[in-house]
């Protein structure tokens, strides 16, 4: 091969060497896609006690007593904050988010009162929460990771084929 074919195929090359590196560095200028939220919640509350456990759901719009049509589900979360020297839940926040009717955040807040009784045995602990309409007042804490919400008649709530009113816990996010 003579020589100036030998400097056409390194000037092709360099050529393409020289386009990766500035196809690499408008890639890496891109803004990248967010991966992580911080958390809704605030790590503690007012009275300083620190949030111990995120509960989260979809659940379904019949949640609400009048659903919207629009209304595909609703994104339910609960915080719970609790006292460090009894360990006791003292405070919460709670999230609503109506997927499909504008998708906003609904926050409550409010105390945590514990109570004992379901219709299904009278010595299940139930947690009682002020600052929110009926329907979502009571829920049965089933272990440490489980939370059943419950209906007037304090029987679990029936889901759908799709989402149930059995809130999970999941680990709390740092902010």
């Amino acid at each position: 091969m003579r020589t100036s074919a030998w400097v056409t195929i390194a000037g092709i090359a360099a050529v393409v060497v020289g386009a990766g590196a500035i196809l690499v560095g408008i890639a890496a200028s891109q803004p990248q896609p967010v991966t992580e939220f911080p958390p809704w919640y605030p790590a503690r509350n007012s009275e300083g006690d620190a949030a111990s456990a995120d509960f989260e759901a979809h659940v379904p719009c019949s949640l609400d007593p009048v659903p919207d049509p629009a209304c595909q589900r609703i994104k339910l979360g609960l915080v719970l904050y609790r006292d460090p020297v009894t360990d006791e839940p003292t405070t919460y926040v709670m999230s609503i988010i109506r997927v499909g009717v504008g998708d906003e955040r609904e926050v409550r807040q409010g105390d945590v009162g514990i109570g004992s009784g379901t219709a299904l045995d009278a010595d299940d602990v139930v947690y009682r929460l002020t600052g929110v309409p009926d329907h979502l007042r009571t829920f049965w804490a089933v272990g440490d990771d489980l939370l059943l919400l419950l209906d007037e008649d304090g029987m679990p709530r029936v889901g759908d084929a799709g989402y149930s009113f059995t809130l999970n816990r999941v680990p709390l996010r740092e902010g």
